[in-house]
């Protein structure tokens, strides 16, 4: 019987001790935990869903044009420094040359 009322009281005092550190939700915070909720649970629209793929696709796009710009720079300096305007490319083993 003497477990039992050390338990109560050990609880109490937890409680207690515990009152100042909870968080109390004002009316501001919960009208913004609502409004993210309603946000996620509303069905996407046909110009969101495909705003959500394209743009990652075009981003992926456009990453692969200034690498290959800054790529053809880079090659068309190294040629013309050693007085030849000529550009090799090589495709699957076959040497292409592009003259200016």
């Amino acid at each position: 019987m003497t477990e039992h009322r050390e338990d109560d009281d050990f609880l109490a005092r937890l409680r207690a001790d515990a009152a100042p550190l909870r968080y109390r939700v004002d009316d501001v915070a919960l009208g913004r935990i609502r409004a993210r909720i309603q946000e996620r649970i509303a069905s996407p629209t046909v110009a969101s869903l495909l705003a959500s793929w394209l743009r990652p696709l075009a981003a992926a796009v456009t990453a692969v044009a200034i690498v290959a710009a800054l790529t053809l720079t880079v090659v068309n300096d190294d040629t013309s420094a050693f007085g030849d305007d000529n550009i090799e490319i090589v495709v699957a083993g076959d040497t292409y040359v592009v003259g200016n």
